[in-house]
């Protein structure tokens, strides 16, 4: 029996049939069921609940063997803050799972968590990292980079761009030589089901991503050549865009950038091009073979 929770997100609607898929018993603690059995595949035990819930962990914990935690916000709403989920959330299902036994604890973190408070998101997920690495359970844990596929993601901030810019232009922050290295969600998955297949792989921290370093703009014209658009790049200054962002953020409920997003990007996302294939035994696909399923069927 393997525990996932965040489910319904965009890694966890990927994994969960995978897992069935693997012939594996599965079970989702979710906030929504009604919701979650529309996206889910038939046969997955659901659990009404909110990680920030111990009762609801300690229900949804019980005769589990493995936990894939995959619940993070990566932007703040109202009482939903990087320290209750990130942090404190990662902390309640550490203790569940170490109360219900649990033999092996999968935390999903991003790559770049660091220890460094500038970095609000950045540094919940390294305090997130550390709740479990103080567990006493065996524990792995995976950093992808900027994770794309069906579901909402990086791209859909581009898109966004794109729709509230004038045409013919596009904006991009500073000089748009930010590094990323965006790994398609199906591979992100693929690591995920050999982890739980791999006893060697526990103890360890393992960064991945796809196979191309990619700068913001570039990942831009890849977008732009998929979608078919002809936009010209309008380079906007990092100190302009720091008095713009907040605005952005007072006025529109979800706006393409957030305050904390902008500061992030003056460290690039990135780690060995052969992360996955070496930690993991396959190439990744590029972003260009990636990204086909942005096209309309047919």
């Amino acid at each position: 029996m393997i525990l996932v929770t965040g489910g319904t997100g965009l890694v966890g609607k990927h994994l969960v049939p995978a897992l069935k898929e693997k012939g594996y018993a599965v079970r989702c603690l979710v906030r929504a069921p009604q919701k979650a059995e529309e996206i889910l595949p038939g046969g997955v035990e659901l659990v009404r609940g909110d990680i920030n819930d111990p009762k609801a962990a300690q229900k949804a914990c019980a005769g589990v063997d493995k936990v894939i935690h995959l619940v993070a916000v990566i932007r703040e709403h109202g009482e939903n803050t990087f320290e209750h989920i990130n942090v404190e959330g990662t902390l309640n299902m550490v203790i569940a799972a170490g109360q219900a036994g649990v033999k092996h604890f999968i935390h999903m973190s991003a790559l770049g968590a660091c220890d460094n408070p500038r970095y609000k998101y950045v540094y919940s997920k390294w305090r997130g990292e550390e709740a479990v690495r103080q567990s006493g359970l065996a524990w792995t844990i995976l950093r992808p980079s900027v994770i794309y596929g069906r579901g909402f993601n990086f791209f859909d901030r581009m898109v966004q761009s794109l729709k509230m810019f004038p045409r013919p232009f596009v904006p991009v922050p500073g000089k748009g030589t930010t590094l990323f290295q965006p790994i398609a969600v199906e591979d992100v998955v693929r690591c995920l089901l050999r982890m739980c297949e791999n006893p060697s792989m526990v103890g360890r921290v393992i960064e991945i991503g796809g196979p191309e370093h990619l700068s913001y703009a570039q990942m831009l014209d890849r977008l732009l050549e998929q979608l078919g658009e002809k936009r010209y790049k309008l380079y906007i200054p990092i100190p302009l865009m720091r008095l713009v962002v907040p605005l952005m953020d007072s006025v529109l409920r979800d706006p393409p950038v957030s305050s904390v997003e902008l500061k992030q990007m003056a460290i690039d996302n990135i780690t060995e091009p052969d992360a996955v294939e070496r930690n993991f035994g396959f190439k990744p696909r590029a972003l260009h073979n990636g990204l086909k399923y942005l096209l309309p069927p047919g």
